[in-house]
This record gives C-alpha cells, sequence and structure tokens, in this order.
C-alpha cells in the first residue's frame, strides 16, 4: 500500500504541472483586447498599462481589429469626417511639364555691316552700343578716293548723257558707274540724288544695310578701314530664342522638334506668349540627367530683352489611363495609399504605384482597378483613425518596389 502511495504522488504532481502549462497556454491563444499606444503604435501590450515610452494609457483593441486593413464607421461618424467617394474609371490624363529657361539673342538674325570699299572714317553718327537703327538710316561718313572718282565719273556721263540719250559708249559707261556705286552700298536713292549735283559728296554719308540693335562697333573717328572689315554688328530682337532645361524622362527628343509651348515671363515683360521647339542640343555630358532645348518665339514689341527668366509649360500628348482625383492619393515616405469603400461599407487602405501626375488628377499604375470606389474627401481622417483603432499604419510591412 505504501508502494502504491509512493508511486501515485509523482505522477500526481506531473499531471498537475501539465494541467497548468496548458491553462496557461491556453490563456495566450485566448487573448482577445490588445493594448497598444495611440502615438506609438509599434507598442502591443496584453494588459494595460501605460506607454514606455510617452507614459499616456494604452488604448484597447481587439485582436479582430488588427487583421486586415480595414476599418467600418459609422452613419455620424461619415458625416462628421465628411467622407466622400467616386468611382474611379479610365480617362485622358493632360500631362504638363514646367521647366524654365534663359532669354537670349536668336543668333540667326545678326547681321553685319562691312566696308565696301577702303576709305577713312571721318565721322561716327552711332558711338554707342545698345542703340536701335533702321535700315537706311546713317552709320558714318567716310572718304574714298575711289568713291570720289566714281561719283565725278556718275555725274560727268550722266550730264552728258542727257545731252546725247543714244549715245551707246555713254550709256555703257553711266551704267558701269551706276553698278559701281551699288555694290559699294549705295542706295537707289543716293544714286539717284547724285543726279542733281555738280560735283561728288565728299565726305560720302554709309547707311545701315539692316534694321537691329547695335550690338558691336568696331571702328573709330579719323580710323581706315578697307573692303571687307566688319564695322558694326547688329541683332534684331523681334525674334529671340529661350534655352530650357528639362529633365531627360520629360523630353521624348525623337519628336519634340516643331512641338509649341506656353511661356511666361515676369517684370516688364509680365504675360504670356508661345514659342516653338526648335533644337534638342546636346548634353554637356554622356551622365547628365537634363537635356536644354531651344525654343524660339516672335518678340514684336521688343518689350522682352536678352537675360530675362522666362517660364515654360510643355505640354504633353494625353493618354487613357486609370485617373484618380490628386487629393485621393496620401502620399508617404516610402509609399503612395488610396482609400477605397468596399461593397460590406467598409474602407479599406490599397498602396498604389503613381505616374504622371497634375493638380487635379494623378495616373494609378497599380493598384486599382477601373470601377474601384475611391475615398476623394477624408482620406487622411480614415488614415487616422485607423491608426488610432489598430496602432498601426495600414501600409506598415508593405514594399512598395514590388508592386
Amino acid at each position: 500500500m505504501k508502494y502504491l502511495i509512493t508511486l501515485f504522488i509523482p505522477l500526481l504532481l506531473f499531471f498537475s504541472c501539465t494541467n497548468q502549462e496548458e491553462k496557461g497556454m491556453s490563456h495566450e491563444h485566448d487573448v482577445t483586447t490588445y493594448y497598444t499606444c495611440s502615438m506609438h503604435p509599434q507598442i502591443m501590450e496584453t494588459k494595460p498599462g501605460k506607454c514606455p515610452i510617452c507614459f499616456m494609457d494604452l488604448t484597447p483593441i481587439s485582436s479582430e481589429q488588427l487583421q486586415g486593413n480595414t476599418i467600418k464607421l459609422s452613419t455620424e461618424q461619415i458625416a462628421l469626417a465628411n467622407i466622400q467617394t467616386n468611382v474611379i474609371g479610365f480617362d485622358n490624363i493632360e500631362n504638363q511639364i514646367y521647366a524654365t529657361g534663359v532669354v537670349k539673342e536668336n543668333e540667326r538674325s545678326i547681321q553685319y555691316v562691312n566696308a565696301r570699299l577702303d576709305g577713312r572714317v571721318e565721322k561716327l553718327f552711332i558711338k554707342t552700343t545698345g542703340v536701335s537703327v533702321m535700315k537706311g538710316q546713317i552709320l558714318y561718313e567716310m572718304y574714298s578716293e575711289m568713291l570720289t572718282a566714281t561719283q565725278s565719273e556718275f555725274i560727268t556721263n550722266w550730264k552728258l548723257l542727257e545731252q546725247n540719250p543714244n549715245d551707246e559708249l555713254l550709256k555703257r559707261i553711266y551704267q558701269n558707274a551706276q553698278t559701281k556705286l551699288s555694290l559699294w552700298g549705295l542706295t537707289n536713292h543716293q544714286i539717284e540724288q547724285l543726279k542733281v549735283r555738280s560735283k561728288p559728296l565728299i565726305p560720302y554719308p554709309i547707311v545701315s544695310t539692316a534694321s537691329g540693335v547695335i550690338k558691336k562697333i568696331n571702328i573709330s573717328e579719323g580710323g581706315t578701314v578697307m573692303e571687307g572689315d566688319n564695322i558694326f554688328e547688329l541683332v534684331d530682337y523681334t525674334t529671340l530664342w529661350i534655352d530650357a532645361e528639362f529633365y531627360a524622362n520629360e523630353m521624348n527628343t525623337h519628336d519634340a522638334i516643331g512641338k509649341i509651348v506656353q511661356l511666361q515671363f515676369d517684370g516688364k515683360a509680365k504675360g504670356k506668349s508661345s514659342g516653338r521647339i526648335i533644337e534638342i542640343l546636346p548634353q554637356v555630358s554622356p551622365s547628365s540627367t537634363v537635356t536644354v532645348v531651344r525654343i524660339a518665339f516672335e518678340n514684336p514689341s521688343s518689350n522682352i530683352q536678352p537675360g530675362m527668366q522666362a517660364n515654360i509649360i510643355f505640354q504633353k500628348e494625353s493618354s487613357k489611363a486609370i485617373l484618380v482625383p490628386s487629393n485621393a492619393v496620401l502620399n508617404g515616405a516610402n509609399e503612395n495609399t488610396v482609400w477605397i469603400k468596399n461593397t460590406d461599407g467598409s474602407y479599406e487602405s490599397k498602396m498604389v504605384q503613381v505616374g504622371a501626375t497634375n493638380s487635379n488628377s494623378t495616373e494609378v499604375l497599380h493598384g486599382l482597378k477601373a470601377g474601384d470606389e475611391v475615398v476623394v474627401s477624408g482620406a487622411y481622417l480614415l488614415q487616422s483613425e485607423f491608426i488610432f483603432k489598430k496602432g498601426v499604419n495600414p501600409m506598415a510591412g508593405h514594399d512598395m518596389s514590388k508592386m
């Protein structure tokens, strides 16, 4: 009998301990309420207490609430939070790209006033750069032996030709002298004036062959010039260029030439205009991420000057895509999320990959489908309520790069 009692006691103790362990494990699995901190959702306890970080009271949360990315609100909560939804689908997105640039001279409009014959500059009428001149305006006066002799020849032969209009030799001499004067830059009006003179005009006024702004002056009074010397450099500001910088992925260089862009200017030239892309400039280095685009535009009033800043708006061609209102997308540090309303009335957070965007619409590449009912107002309040109730970010642990 003593032997049986001795054998029974250890068995009783063993089963007692086993039952206690099973009860403890069962208790852990039966936990239906957890406690978390609304400010630090990483804190998760199985009993009430204080947050070890901010020492606020922990908030109870059920195990069911921890499952999934959905949340349900009462009718009153929806009204107070102004939760509004829209059914999304495919539509065209207007994709505008913005850039800045600097106004510069149209290098194709630069013109040169060159000396047509040898001589000495007696007087300069234009002595400073930046001055506007018109075609036919006197730039300087010069003395030239060749020009003086040809004037005399022209005047003498014209007088003789008036007396002998049928003399073929006089006609040829007159025409040769007239051709020389024309090649040396004299206008038809100046040549006609010589017909009423009795002697050459010394020094002779040389006029501009083009209109524009004086950019450079290469002569001075008393100096000599030789045939072909560049005397004045003119630039026309009625057409100008802008060199604008776009990111390489924003501009399709294959079909950009000829595209129209919108231009905006500030300051005294404040206003809007349009220009045309005429050239894609080579990149400075192969690793450069910037594409320099040259834009030409009309400046008939000449109120825009080189050196001014310009804002460029390039309208890319629209494309069909799933669109959501831009304010429906919650932009995080590592992910973009959108809240949708399910058929059972619950709200669910969806991670999305976005594409082109503007102030009104955002293109969704992955994460949504046509027909989804997207929250367009109150998304931030839904996000806050979710974190408050569940203690975690609905996208915690998700990797957007795997979409």
